[in-house]
């Protein structure tokens, strides 16, 4: 069980990277290019 889960985590590491390249995992820093369009359309 115990490799079975590090070989999951380890995609899930491989798979990020893949994604989001080398920077920094942090939620302000993923919703920058995000959070003008939300914002806009949530205002009525």
């Amino acid at each position: 069980m115990k490799k079975w889960f590090q070989k999951l985590l380890k995609s899930i590491e491989e798979a990020n990277k893949r994604n989001f390249g080398e920077q920094k995992m942090d939620c302000c820093d993923l919703n920058k290019k995000g959070s003008k369009k939300s914002n806009n359309s949530n205002k009525k």
